[in-house]
């Protein structure tokens, strides 16, 4: 272990702690700065939903809405899946990668050691979305359950209806939270390409990807749109 972290400069040392500093921090500080994102206002869309399906007689409408949502989050976790093999690929022939990088102008060498290291943190990133993915089409199964279960219409104003329809849109709300930070182990993995020719080119990728990041989750029109009524 000594000796393969001794293969390893410093600059992409640095560069794999602020990675994973990012990766695991964002979430947190940006929601503790910032107050709450899209996936957070989408949830008073989610209750409005879940009442108005109290009016309905039949919920072919809902039934479809969550079966699409599982639809969407399964493309993912099956992509995933293909890039998880694609890396173990690249890490069982990261000789040649090695070559091939050492033989591009304007970079400085690596060593065999490093491609692995960067390679397997790009594997880890994937199997995070994978288990996110998969955790998310879990929870909307479980929100197709509660459809399921919701009352009839005469009974839309009991005490009942109410709790299926909170519980309902608090599990549809948990997998659309999950299903993003799926996607955000995408932002984080595709920010870490550069990474692979230098450590220097991590720093200004992850610093775009986070800005972009914080646009669409807080600053966007989308966020706006997702304005509950009030």
């Amino acid at each position: 272990m000594n000796n393969f972290l001794l293969q390893i400069r410093w600059p992409d040392l640095i560069a794999l702690i602020s990675l994973v500093a990012c990766f695991t921090l964002y979430a947190p500080l940006s929601n503790l700065i910032l107050g709450g994102n899209i996936s957070s206002r989408m949830l008073e869309w989610r209750k409005s939903w879940a009442r108005q399906m109290m009016w309905r007689e039949e919920r072919i409408t809902d039934v479809s809405l969550v079966r699409g949502l599982i639809g969407n989050v399964s493309f993912f976790a099956t992509t995933t899946v293909f890039v998880i093999s694609g890396l173990l690929a690249l890490i069982g022939s990261s000789g040649p990668i090695v070559a091939k990088l050492n033989a591009l102008p304007h970079f400085d060498r690596v060593s065999e050691e490093t491609i692995i290291m960067k390679l397997s943190t790009l594997l880890g990133m994937a199997v995070v979305a994978f288990f996110k993915f998969g955790w998310a089409m879990r929870l909307h199964a479980n929100a197709l359950l509660m459809v399921g279960a919701a009352p009839e219409p005469a009974q839309r104003d009991s005490a009942l209806a109410e709790y299926v329809g909170s519980s309902l849109a608090k599990m549809s709300a948990l997998a659309s939270l999950h299903f993003q930070g799926g996607v955000r182990a995408y932002y984080f993995g595709f920010a870490t390409l550069p990474w692979l020719f230098s450590a220097w080119l991590l720093f200004p990728s992850l610093a775009l990807m986070i800005l972009v990041a914080i646009r669409r989750e807080y600053f966007s029109n989308a966020f706006r749109a997702a304005m509950p009524p009030v």
